[in-house]
This record gives structure tokens, sequence and C-alpha cells, in this order.
């Protein structure tokens, strides 16, 4: 339980600009994983369950420094 208390604190905590396309990703591996269930494609359902647990860590451990560099990014950029 406290991988999933761990995951749910520091994941809300993300901006928008980090939080919207992770948790997309997150959906479309699930989504793939439901599909794969109704085929009997085991091992796919397992790799795509994986796939979205890894990119829930990525975003809990590392998400606050991918928000800074990507905040960093788009106000380096000149205006027109």
């Amino acid at each position: 339980m406290d991988i999933v208390d761990y995951l749910i604190t520091n994941i809300s905590q993300l901006p928008w600009i980090i939080l919207g396309p992770g948790l997309l990703l997150m959906a479309i591996f699930t989504f793939k994983a439901i599909g794969y269930v109704f085929r009997l494609r085991l091992i796919s359902v397992v790799t795509n369950l994986l796939y979205a647990f890894i990119v829930a860590l990525v975003m809990a451990r590392y998400g606050q420094e991918i928000a800074a560099f990507v905040m960093d990014v788009i106000e380096s950029q000149p205006t027109v």
C-alpha cells in the first residue's frame, strides 16, 4: 500500500504539462491491455500493464524535474 500512496501523492502534485500526457499514456497502455485480455494474449496484457506502471513510477520520481526542464525550454523560446 505504500507504493500506491507514493504514486498518488507525487503524481497529484505535478503540473498539467506533465500530468496530462502521462495519464494519457497510462490510459493507452491500460486500454491496450484490456483489448489483449479479450484476445487471450496474456503476455501482452502483463507487458502493457507493466509499461503503465513504469510510466507512473517515472512520473512520480522524476516528474518535477521533467516539468522544470519543459518550462525552461518553453520560456527560452523566442517570441515572434
